[in-house]
């Protein structure tokens, strides 16, 4: 009977410590869909560190909501900052008049988006995959309160 116990408060200790560390310090997920192709790819495992007061940086992968009940929660690459001009012509990132080196990115040449400055408290979010150019890859502005994790680990099931 002693075993059994032990075995159950090892068990009940196991569940409460990995509730704790999802709910407050890193989020698991399992990626479905292609719109972050070839950087993350469906039933890839990947690990999202919370972030509480997100401090943007560009080419983070970020984990956000939106703002609807139930919230739907995506996964994009930061590309544009705060105060800074996004545009895109024939598929390809420009910031503030500089084109983005993107080596991780697929590319369309039927995109364009006309010179937009990123709102304050906003990030310019966009998936890796925008050869298909659907809507589940471009996103657009995103508040930087509504970011809930930053990628830290990501694993493939097969290549």
């Amino acid at each position: 009977m002693k075993r059994r116990t032990r075995i159950l408060c090892w068990l009940l200790a196991t569940v409460v410590v990995l509730f704790v560390l999802s709910r407050f310090v890193a989020r698991p997920c399992l990626i479905v869909g292609e719109s972050m192709a070839p950087t993350l790819r469906s039933w890839d495992l990947c690990l999202m560190q919370r972030v509480y007061q997100y401090q943007p940086q560009r080419a983070d992968i970020v984990m956000f909501r939106t703002a609807d009940d139930p919230p739907i929660h995506f996964i994009k690459r930061v590309i544009g900052l705060p105060g800074e001009t996004v545009a895109v012509s024939n598929g390809v990132v420009q910031l503030n008049g500089a084109s983005l080196p993107e080596p991780y990115a697929t590319n369309n040449s039927d995109w364009t988006l006309i010179p937009t400055n990123v709102p304050p408290d906003r990030v310019f979010v966009i998936g890796d995959n925008r050869a298909e150019g659907g809507t589940e890859t471009w996103h657009g502005f995103v508040a930087t309160r509504l970011v809930i994790g930053k990628l830290i680990w990501q694993w493939r099931w097969k290549q």
